[in-house]
């Protein structure tokens, strides 16, 4: 039984009725460990499924599970790296994506020798709903001793698996190349290596997503002269064979001489809208949370929603997440001088409104959240928290009414 309704529809939406139920809080993971991000990821039935990476003494390992709703106890984390596919890192989630045909799909980087922050970028499959895992592919075509990670996965109603990434190849003045790969096979092989840009910002992980016309698009942050770092997408009309040249969703011209590691986060409706949203300071320096829109294929963006209300704290690490009519889900971290909290809000109304901020975490440091949506309306959101020796990761379901109102057809 859900604990907790929450009335979200802002006014002038036709809401006629609370677009959120959230359900009470579970913990995923807990213990004097080191975690992860977590990932989630409905599949096409509904079911929920959780990835994360956690340090044990000195070894790591990378984990699934399927969480269902309601009350019931969690089962057993399936270990997903085999031995010698430890993961890399720790400052990211794994890849998490759910094929047509209940296939699972996990990535993550491995360490490898011969020059600083070496890594190898792994793709492995699950074809029995998540209870099992294959060996790993390498999904990088070099064989170079660089970095080839902070990625995104995504798989289409084809069978297709996406892959975007970064890594140290095709880039030019910038610290990065933006990277492509796709599997026709469900995950079996991968084909070839494709450069999208050259100019990408070095750890800003990008992120791809698919459209219900077959239509692929990858977002992610470009370095622009002068260390402008604002945020661009690509579309493919051909399942990832070609894509168009990077569209700008807007000049925010935030000049930063780093790699700021907060990459945009990118949805698309049934009707087509894509949603682009991303953390920007802009030329005058204010952290910000922006939401645009785009209907004509991303040659043009909607004034950008801010989301951030509150003037005593600062917003970071952003995730939106799209239900096929058009209901978004938006969280991020808010950040005083002491606390990180993470905050959600709802739209009820494809992007153009917002309701009033949630606050989902407890404690004294959360972050790093992360949310998921199914068709169905069932939502979930999951993030970690901190209180010194222990770690852990919270994970809060729910359910959004998902009845369009007739005037936003």
């Amino acid at each position: 039984m859900f604990a907790l309704a929450l009335c979200l529809a802002a006014s002038g939406t036709g809401w006629a009725e609370p677009p959120l139920v959230l359900g009470a809080k579970k913990k995923i993971v807990e213990g004097t460990l080191q975690v992860s991000p977590p990932a989630l990821q409905f599949d096409r039935a509904g079911s929920l499924h959780v990835a994360w990476i956690e340090k044990r003494g000195e070894v790591r390992g990378l984990y699934t599970v399927t969480a269902g709703g309601g009350e019931q106890d969690l089962p057993a984390p399936v270990q997903v790296n085999q031995q010698g596919s430890e993961p890399d890192a720790m400052h990211q989630s794994p890849g998490l994506a759910a094929g047509p045909q209940g296939e699972i799909y996990v990535t993550w980087a491995t360490p490898k020798p011969g020059g600083p922050f070496a890594a190898d970028l792994r793709l492995a499959r699950s074809t029995d709903g998540g209870r099992s895992f294959e060996a790993a592919l390498v999904v990088n075509d070099d064989g170079a001793p660089i970095n080839h990670t902070f990625e995104h996965v995504t798989a289409a109603g084809t069978g297709d698996v996406y892959l975007a990434w970064l890594d140290n190849r095709n880039k030019e003045q910038s610290g990065a190349g933006a990277m492509f790969a796709c599997s026709r096979d469900k995950g079996a092989t991968v084909e070839k290596n494709l450069a999208l840009d050259g100019m990408a910002c070095p750890c800003c992980r990008p992120m791809a997503a698919t459209a219900p016309d077959g239509s692929l698009w990858v977002a992610w942050r470009k370095t622009f002269d002068g260390n402008v770092r604002d945020i661009v997408v690509a579309r493919s009309t051909d399942r990832g064979r070609t894509f168009s040249p990077p569209m700008l969703v807007r000049r925010d011209s935030w000049s930063f001489a780093a790699c700021p590691h907060r990459g945009p986060s990118i949805g698309v409706d049934r009707q087509g809208r894509l949603y682009v949203g991303w953390y920007t300071e802009g030329a005058d320096e204010q952290p910000r949370i922006l939401v645009a829109t785009s209907d004509d294929q991303g040659k043009t963006f909607s004034a950008p929603v801010s989301l951030h209300t509150s003037t005593t704290s600062l917003p970071d690490q952003f995730r939106l997440a799209v239900h096929p009519e058009g209901t978004v889900v938006a969280a991020w971290e808010e950040v005083t001088g002491v606390r990180k909290r993470v905050v959600m809000r709802v739209s009820a109304d494809r992007g153009r409104t917002f309701g009033p901020v949630l606050t989902l975490s407890e404690g004294a440091k959360a972050e790093n959240p992360t949310v998921a949506v199914h068709e169905s309306g069932a939502m979930a959101v999951a993030w970690t928290e901190h209180a010194w020796p222990r770690n852990r990761i919270v994970l809060q379901q729910g359910a959004l009414t998902v009845a369009q109102p007739a005037a936003l057809r």
